[in-house]
C-alpha cells in the first residue's frame, strides 16, 4: 500500500521497475536492463524482503516472476530459486494468477537447471493449469515445452517429440509467432539425440530465421550456437567456428551468462579438431568456471557426444 514510509516508497519504484525490465529481458540486443537491474540489485533484494516482512506477499510473486531471468543471466540462479519458492507460499501471493504462473514457469526452468525434475513438474504442471485456465497461450506453450525437457533427460524421444508438437500447435494455432520458440528448439534437441543431425540442422534453422525476423537475439544466440554445435559433430569446424563465435558474441553483448560457457565448450572442441588441446583445456575450464558459478547443470542435449 502506498505511503509505507522511504523504505516502502523505494521499494515500489523497484518494482515497477522489474516489471519495465521483464519483457526487455527475453529478447534484448544489449546488456542495458540487465545492467540497470544489476546496479540495482541490493535494493531489489532489499525490497523483495521489505514486501514478505509486511505482508504484501503479491508483490514478492511479482518480483519474483520479474527477475528470475534476470537473476539466473547474470548467475544468480540459486538466489532466485530461493526468492520463487518463498513468494509462492507467501500469504497474500495470489492464487490462480497469471503471475502465480509466471513464477511457476520461473521455478520450474529452474528446476530443471538443478537436476530437480520432481519439482520442475510440479512447478510445470501448476503452471499450465493456470495458463489453461486463464487462458494465457504464451504460458501454455513454455509449460507444455517444459515436460519435453524432461522427457529429453530420460532420453525418452518420443516423448520429447509429443509435448513439442502439442505446444508447437499450440502456438501456431492460437499464440504469437515468437511462442514457436521452444517447441522447435526442443524438436530439434530430440533429433539431435537420436543422431538426426539434419533434422535437427532443419528446425533450429527455421528456429534462427524466425527469431531474427523478431528481433529476439536470446534465441538468435542459442540456436546460432546449436547450428555450429552441430557443424562442429559433423567435422565441418570452418562452418562451425563463425557460428559459435557470433552466439558467444550476442551472449555476451546481452550480458547473458546462462548461454556464453555451452559456446566456450564448442569452441574448445573447434580448438580439439585443429589440434590445440592447450586452447581447448583452457576454453574448458573457463566453461567450467562459469557453469561453477551460475550453479546450473548442463542441458541434456548438450551432453558428451
Amino acid at each position: 500500500m502506498p505511503g509505507d514510509g522511504a523504505e516502502g516508497e523505494r521499494s515500489e519504484r523497484l518494482l515497477a521497475l522489474a516489471a519495465d525490465a521483464e519483457s526487455h529481458l527475453w529478447g534484448s540486443t544489449d546488456a542495458i536492463w540487465m545492467n540497470r537491474l544489476e546496479k540495482e540489485h541490493d535494493g531489489l533484494r532489499a525490497a523483495f524482503s521489505w514486501f514478505l516482512d509486511h505482508g504484501r506477499g503479491a508483490d514478492a510473486l511479482e518480483l519474483a516472476a520479474d527477475l528470475w531471468l534476470f537473476q539466473e543471466s547474470r548467475g544468480h540462479a540459486e538466489e532466485a530459486r530461493t526468492w520463487l519458492a518463498k513468494a509462492l507460499a507467501a500469504p497474500g501471493a495470489e492464487p490462480r494468477s497469471i503471475t502465480r504462473a509466471r513464477a511457476l514457469y520461473g521455478a520450474g526452468i529452474l528446476a530443471f537447471r538443478n537436476l530437480d525434475d520432481d519439482m520442475a513438474r510440479e512447478a510445470f504442471e501448476e503452471c499450465r493449469g493456470i495458463a489453461q485456465e486463464q487462458d494465457y497461450i504464451r504460458l501454455d506453450v513454455r509449460a507444455t515445452t517444459g515436460f519435453a525437457r524432461l522427457a529429453l533427460r530420460r532420453g525418452d524421444t518420443r516423448e520429447v517429440r509429443r509435448w513439442s508438437e502439442e505446444a508447437l500447435a499450440i502456438a501456431r494455432e492460437r499464440g504469437e509467432k515468437e511462442d514457436a520458440a521452444s517447441p522447435l528448439h526442443m524438436l530439434a534437441a530430440a533429433a539431435r539425440v537420436e543422431g538426426d543431425l539434419s533434422r535437427a540442422k532443419a528446425f533450429y534453422r527455421e528456429n534462427l530465421a524466425l527469431h531474427r525476423e523478431l528481433g529476439r537475439m536470446d534465441t538468435v544466440s542459442v540456436e546460432l550456437g546449436n547450428l555450429g554445435a552441430l557443424a562442429v559433430l559433423e567435422g565441418n569446424l570452418s562452418e562451425a567456428e563463425p557460428l559459435i563465435r557470433e552466439s558467444l558474441e550476442i551472449a555476451y553483448k546481452r550480458g547473458d551468462r546462462y548461454v556464453a560457457p555451452y559456446e566456450l565448450i564448442w569452441l574448445g572442441r573447434v580448438a580439439l579438431g585443429r589440434g590445440n588441446p592447450t586452447r581447448a583445456a583452457t576454453l574448458f575450464a573457463a566453461a567450467k568456471a562459469q557453469f561453477d558459478a551460475t550453479g546450473l547443470a548442463m542441458d541434456p542435449d548438450e551432453g558428451p557426444e
